[in-house]
C-alpha cells in the first residue's frame, strides 16, 4: 500500500513540475525589417549614367532600322510593311530603339 502511494505521489510530483514549468522559449530570429541585420542588398552599384553625347537622330535611325528589319523579317502575320510601325517589334527592338521609334514613328517599309 505504501508503494501505492509512494508510485501515485511521484506520477503527481512530476506532472506538477511538467505543468508549472515555464513555457519553451523559441529561438531569436533577427527581425526582417529593422536596421541592425545584414544588409541583404548587393555591394555592387548600379549602371553609371554615360558622360558621352546622346547619338545623332540620323545615326539612331540607322542603328534602330537594322533591328526593325530583323523584327520585319521574323513577322509571320502576312501584312504588309508599310502598315505596320516599328514600334510594334518589341521583341527585337532594345529599349533604346524602342523608345526612338515611339518618339519619331516609323512604319517597317521606310526601313528596307
Amino acid at each position: 500500500m505504501i508503494s501505492k502511494c509512494i508510485a501515485a505521489l511521484t506520477v503527481s510530483l512530476l506532472v506538477s513540475l511538467v505543468a508549472c514549468a515555464p513555457p519553451p522559449k523559441q529561438a531569436d530570429v533577427p527581425e526582417v525589417q529593422s536596421e541592425g541585420g545584414e544588409d541583404m542588398a548587393p555591394t555592387e552599384s548600379g549602371a553609371e549614367p554615360t558622360t558621352g553625347a546622346a547619338p545623332a537622330p540620323e545615326e539612331m535611325r540607322t542603328k534602330c532600322c537594322v533591328e526593325c528589319k530583323a523584327g520585319l523579317a521574323k513577322d509571320r502575320t502576312g501584312a504588309a510593311p508599310d502598315t505596320i510601325p516599328c514600334a510594334d517589334y518589341t521583341d527585337t527592338l532594345s529599349p533604346w530603339c524602342l523608345e526612338h521609334f515611339r518618339a519619331n514613328p516609323l512604319m517597317a517599309s521606310k526601313c528596307e
